[in-house]
């Protein structure tokens, strides 16, 4: 089996359309307000996922591996113009959903975004690299795929049109190149290498599951209307500013 074999697999075994959070944004029972207060939520792993990224490449002693870890890195931010950057436009979507740029700040993260996060972490400092390459390899991959399905939920509920979309409609074009970034350089040795096979599988399986399981932890508590203390941090991990 390669590795382009195994994702295909792993994708139709998780089946990730039919997890609950896409399945009630088609069908309508996912109310606005229900979107936005989990999409301000979703915000801070989007915030987040550059910085584990950063970590990795770190870690990565072949420049070949490196530099796409680096060149993704760099598309977070804009390619150097951060109005550009993923944070940036993840805020004009917010905005354009009638969501004032400090209300961001006023919520508590949610368990499942705080372990999304924290496992990044936790991969792309301390597991194998090739775990972590193919960890971060699927989330790419399956954001790709999530980004055009949320993107054709808000634009047949009417929230915003397609022009607006201006997050998700780069995701949807840019996120299948960065999958193939992590995956490049795995792809030859996930055939004939059987301990990084399963390293690579090991962290396919993680990214996979790690990631749908927030979208359905941001279902299952979209309900949640709670404020952090205006005295206390927003998190720990938020580092200098």
């Amino acid at each position: 089996m390669t590795l382009d074999d195994f994702v295909r697999a792993l994708k139709t075994r998780l089946a990730p359309l039919d997890n609950p959070y896409f399945h009630a944004l088609r069908d309508g029972s996912l109310t606005r307000e229900d979107f936005v207060e989990t999409q301000l939520q979703f915000a801070h792993a989007v915030f987040f996922f550059s910085r584990p990224m950063l970590v990795l490449a770190g870690r990565v002693s072949s420049a070949q591996v490196r530099l796409p870890l680096l060149e993704n890195v760099r598309d977070e931010h804009g390619r150097g113009d951060l109005s550009f950057s993923h944070e940036a436009t993840f805020t004009r979507l917010l905005e354009l959903l009638g969501v004032p740029k400090d209300e961001l700040w006023s919520r508590p993260l949610w368990p499942s975004v705080r372990a999304f996060n924290t496992v990044l972490a936790g991969v792309c400092t301390l597991d194998d690299v090739p775990t972590a390459l193919a960890t971060l390899g699927i989330i790419e991959d399956l954001f790709a795929s999530i980004s055009a399905e949320i993107g054709k939920g808000v634009v047949a509920r009417g929230w915003l049109t397609a022009g607006a979309l201006v997050h998700y409609r780069t995701h949807e074009e840019l996120d299948e190149l960065h999958a193939e970034g992590f995956y490049a350089p795995l792809r030859a040795r996930f055939a004939t290498e059987p301990a990084l096979r399963y390293q690579v599988e090991q962290g396919l399986e993680l990214g996979a599951s790690v990631f749908l399981t927030l979208y359905r932890g941001l279902y299952e508590s979209r309900a949640r209307r709670d404020r952090r203390p205006l005295d206390g941090p927003h998190s720990v991990a938020a580092g200098f500013e």
